[in-house]
């Protein structure tokens, strides 16, 4: 009897301890993370910096190298990925438009390579032509909110 609760304590210590690791692998995770918490006005900016400047790049790089659907269909894969970390940023009340916009800029550049590859180019120029109109209307945005996104040199 006194072997069982021994051995049941050491599975419940066990567990907790577990469960313990497993609590704290996650907090760290979560402070690693792109979006962990609302972010400051500044914080904020860089990440959407970082987002537009590398979304910009690939549109121009695919735009230059019209025949490479391996290069357009690696451009999407990136492009999602960006697209899923712009969604987990919790941006500013004072952002959250500008946010909105960010996400249809990526969003719309995303089905622009997604229709090259799929030998559409057609359909591949108008959500290009979507994802630049709107940048536009996110650097409106950004405007009325009186601040400007930092240029990546």
């Amino acid at each position: 009897m006194l072997r069982r609760s021994m051995h049941r304590r050491s599975v419940l210590s066990g567990l907790v301890a577990l469960g313990t690791l497993a609590a704290a692998g996650e907090a760290r995770a979560q402070k690693g993370k792109a979006g962990a918490g609302v972010l400051t006005v500044p914080d904020y900016l860089a990440r959407a910096a970082l987002l537009l400047d590398e979304t910009r790049r690939s549109q121009d790089w695919v735009g230059a190298h019209p025949g490479d659907l391996g290069l357009a269909a690696l451009a999407l894969e990136l492009s999602t990925a960006r697209a899923e970390s712009a969604a987990a940023i919790a941006a500013p009340a004072a952002l959250k438009q500008a946010h909105m916009h960010l996400l249809m800029v990526i969003e719309s550049t995303s089905a622009s390579f997604d229709a090259t590859v799929r030998g559409e180019p057609k359909k591949a120029a108008q959500r290009m032509s979507a994802a630049r109109t709107e940048e536009q209307t996110l650097t409106q945005a950004l405007d009325v909110a009186k601040v400007k996104m930092p240029v990546i040199k």
